[in-house]
């Protein structure tokens, strides 16, 4: 396996769990407290897609969602309430849409444009692969969020070992 077949591989993975994650979510679900305060599932998906921009960036492919709410996702800007919530419905309908795009982009990239150097996510000197190899960390640490929100909207969980039912 290369490279870059890995980073397909990973982002594929992450668009599945996000999409297995807010799975039946409605808009009133996306704004549930989590526990001790957490993100709820509005912010970390409208983060998770303005992160998703800049990867769409780093490979050249059209962005999953350019819109101005998106600035109510900011890593310092807490969604809490409906009067500061993005549009869930398009937030999650944009995200799912881009998978393909993303997919096809990333094999696309050649072992030169992988290689190639560039800022990295701390002011330090990377390479496209290395940098979108962070960005996957990211983005899993973002999914598996979901998950927590999930369940703190009073859904079961979506991701399960094989053979588990599902608790409520």
């Amino acid at each position: 396996m290369t490279g870059r077949d890995m980073l397909v591989q990973q982002f594929d993975a992450i668009y599945g769990l996000i999409a297995r994650n807010v799975d039946g979510l409605t808009h009133a679900d996306s704004l549930a407290p989590a526990a001790g305060g957490g993100n709820t599932a509005n912010w970390i998906l409208g983060h998770v897609v303005n992160v998703q921009n800049a990867v769409m960036r780093i490979i050249s492919a059209p962005a999953v969602w350019e819109s101005e709410q998106l600035e109510r996702a900011r890593f310092d800007h807490p969604i809490r309430d409906a009067d500061h919530a993005i549009d869930w419905d398009t937030l999650v309908e944009r995200f799912n849409v881009s998978h393909d795009g993303c997919l096809a982009a990333l094999a696309a990239l050649s072992d030169d444009a992988l290689a190639e150097k560039m800022p990295g996510p701390f002011g330090n000197e990377s390479t496209r692969a290395g940098l979108l190899g962070v960005l996957v960390i990211h983005q899993c640490y973002h999914a598996g969020q979901l998950g927590m929100a999930r369940r703190a909207a009073g859904k079961k969980a979506a991701i399960l070992a094989p053979g588990q039912a599902a608790p409520l």
